[in-house]
């Protein structure tokens, strides 16, 4: 085994001095280990060329078996990694702002039910937060949006999510059960901060693809404060829908808006960081569920119309 360890150690680290050091032992240690494992399996490993070390093909070959049969032991490193890097009984959570105000509560409430002695802790984080959180293992689950693929992280679709427009209370469009964006001329928008989140560019492109210009004065980076200044009478805008049903509650009327907004929500993990545990994967599935139980929500309100206060 000894051998097998130093041969993958200058596969990996390219010559003998970079696998010493790898695996704490001394140069000579290195070489002999490789020559013994040369006698052993009958045919040379690597050619001197210079002063380098270069793989044979049939060391490439023998070099496919011994990653596959080191792929169980990284796992198990993997897995104690994850173990380190918190606590025994934490969950823990980065989330972008509207999803961890919209979905997660309901998550927390019933996964308590379930699992009472697990503390869940939640960061509320911009996307490349929620991802460098997941990246670096500073959290067990990242709840964002569908990125291009990145180098040590994973994402699964969470859900395909339609926004919606948020009208003040009392506000004459009140009545209509789908806002065009011809119908909101003349109103002010609570716009988006492009330098701060490009995910609003569909919001404006929408805008754009119908000729209509608003004004706004006032603009902010997350959808929270978007609603709240909707609740306030400062504007309308449109937005993520997890956060509309707490505003309905408060007199904010929520309708469907044309041209249609589609943004796609995913779960985010390492991939770095080994198997998923039980209890982390019990929380997830229970992300899934609580979406969706919301976005049904969202689609009652917006199949109703509500009168005009």
């Amino acid at each position: 085994m000894r051998q097998i360890e130093a041969f993958r150690a200058v596969m990996l680290s390219g010559g003998v001095t970079s696998a010493a050091t790898m695996l704490h032992i001394s140069q000579p240690s290195v070489s002999r280990l490789v020559a013994d494992l040369e006698r052993a399996v009958g045919f040379a490993l690597f050619e001197r060329r210079g002063r380098r070390l270069a793989p044979t093909r049939r060391a490439e070959t023998f070099y496919d078996a011994v990653r596959q049969s080191f792929t169980g032991l990284d796992l198990l490193e993997q897995a104690a990694r994850r173990i380190r890097a918190h606590p025994v009984g934490t969950v823990r959570v980065a989330a972008l702002p509207a999803l961890a105000g919209g979905v997660l509560p309901q998550v927390i409430a019933e996964f308590h039910k379930d699992f009472p002695e697990v503390k869940v802790t939640v960061e509320a984080q911009g996307q490349r937060g929620v991802e460098d959180r997941v990246f670096l293992g500073q959290a067990d689950l990242g709840l964002g949006v569908q990125t291009p693929v990145k180098q040590g992280i994973r994402t699964s679709p969470l859900a395909r999510a339609e926004y919606v427009c948020a009208l003040p209370p009392g506000h004459r469009l009140a009545d209509r059960e789908v806002i065009r964006a011809s119908d909101l001329v003349g109103e002010s928008l609570i716009g988006p901060m492009h330098e701060a989140d490009a995910l609003w560019d569909d919001i404006d492109r929408a805008f754009r693809s119908e000729q209509i210009t608003l004004s706004r004065f006032v603009e902010t980076q997350l959808s929270f404060p978007a609603y709240c200044f909707v609740a306030a009478g400062l504007g309308v805008t449109v937005a993520e829908p997890f956060t509309a049903p707490l505003f309905a509650r408060l007199g904010v009327s929520i309708r469907r808006f044309l041209p249609t907004v589609m943004l796609d929500f995913a779960v985010i993990e390492s991939d770095n960081m080994g198997p998923t545990p039980e209890v982390v994967s019990r929380f997830r599935d229970a992300v899934h569920q609580a979406t969706q139980a919301l976005l049904a929500d969202v689609a009652r309100l917006t199949a109703a119309r509500s009168p005009v206060v």
